[in-house]
């Protein structure tokens, strides 16, 4: 046990160094040690735990909180939770990280994958590193396409891009995912070419899904695109929207809206939703707590990917 007077030395030359930035040569100077003295006093310093280095490598995997994943596994009863952190460095981008790194682990077991749309949806599947998969998966889109909410910073759709990196072929949908009017999508969905492609991403295996909370970030977007009169969307806020996970909208008890907006969407429908083995949510900002809530409540997530402060938020919330 060393004398408290030989810690009280340790301790400051700690501080000198690591905390004040001072030289060894200046930390010798300022306690009169040789500079070989504080070089064995830094190095005990670390070997008795009295100074503990952590490097946090912005380019390295996220860090995961394990109190906080437990607490969302039982809070929503959940099969699988990462939460992460990453220093210096948005939540969002923490999140895309690890969601690509379990898409990674989760495409070689899998003959089909479907995918929405979303800002973090299209972190996910921009971090993800090319595997060029044999066989390759098929690729299919949960919602329709030519959407403003699903394109790339390369002017490249999700699926295309997903589909390049898995070394599959995009199945893709030629029609809008919100539409005006409840006639116009019963139309589209009589369509062979679109009809088939739905019923197909209704039966994949794994689904790659952001979530969306009411009134921020797209999901507001989402609303206008479907043009509803006064009335409608009287009807619409009536029902007390919360999240949103493929364009469908529910409430915070995780119950799905009707219409009007759940007919101005061609995309699977909650139901087949429900049936997918495997959903991966993925989800950033702790301002998406109430509609990621009502998400999880509906039971059409498994595997979620949400950063600390999204975290911490639902908790506070639940």
């Amino acid at each position: 046990m060393p004398a408290p007077r030989d810690t009280a030395v340790v301790v400051r030359a700690a501080r000198l160094y690591y905390e004040l930035g001072r030289s060894q040569t200046e930390v010798a100077e300022e306690l009169g040690l040789s500079r070989s003295n504080v070089s064995r006093i830094l190095t005990q310093a670390r070997d008795r735990g009295i100074v503990e280095i952590t490097i946090h490598d912005p380019d390295g995997p996220p860090r995961r909180d394990e109190t906080l994943e437990a607490a969302l596994r039982s809070a929503f009863s959940l099969r699988e939770v990462h939460v992460v952190s990453a220093p210096r460095t948005p939540g969002i981008d923490a999140v895309a990280r690890e969601g690509a790194a379990l898409l990674s682990q989760r495409a070689p077991q899998v003959g089909s994958i479907g995918v929405s749309w979303g800002q973090t949806v299209q972190s996910v599947v921009a971090a993800l590193e090319s595997l060029h998969l044999r066989p390759a998966p098929r690729v299919l889109p949960l919602v329709g396409g030519h959407s403003a909410l699903d394109q790339l910073d390369a002017g490249e759709s999700v699926l295309r891009t997903l589909a390049s990196r898995l070394g599959a072929r995009a199945e893709t949908l030629y029609a809008p995912a919100v539409l005006e009017s409840a006639t116009a999508v019963a139309t589209l969905r009589g369509e062979s070419s679109i009809g088939s492609v739905l019923e197909a991403a209704a039966q994949v295996e794994l689904a790659l899904v952001g979530i969306g909370s009411a009134g921020v970030h797209s999901s507001p977007h989402i609303v206008e695109l479907m043009r509803l009169d006064a009335a409608e969307r009287e009807r619409f806020l009536a029902q007390r929207p919360a999240g949103d996970v493929c364009g469908r909208f529910v409430d915070g008890d995780g119950v799905p809206l009707g219409a009007p907006t759940d007919q101005r969407v061609l995309a699977v429908t909650f139901s087949e939703l429900l049936r997918v083995p495997e959903v991966l949510g993925v989800a950033a900002g702790a301002e998406k707590a109430p509609g990621v809530i009502g998400v999880l409540r509906s039971g059409a997530i498994h595997t979620l990917v949400v950063d600390t402060d999204l975290a911490r938020a639902m908790l506070e919330r639940a």
